[in-house]
């Protein structure tokens, strides 16, 4: 089950009346139009090489031991 939670966006009236227009040739609400654009893009995301090259050594490392991890409680006190 997908849980949803809401958030409040602000936008100039201009934006909003040219997403309106957009809604309106797909047949859609204007929130919907509005979802389905945002979760459009969310999931259009893509992984640069310079991303993967550095995860691919973050694993690596700790598939070797090499990473030093700290607790929750050391990382919040960092800096006090």
């Amino acid at each position: 089950m997908i849980t949803k939670k809401r958030k409040e966006v602000a936008l100039d009236s201009n934006t909003i009346t040219l997403l309106q227009i957009q809604a309106n040739k797909q047949g859609r609400k204007l929130k919907n139009y509005m979802e389905y654009i945002l979760k459009e893009k969310a999931n259009s995301f893509e992984l640069t090489d310079e991303y993967k090259a550095m995860m691919d050594e973050a694993l690596d490392k700790h598939e070797k031991g090499q990473l030093k991890y700290i607790s929750k409680q050391e990382f919040f006190n960092i800096g006090k």
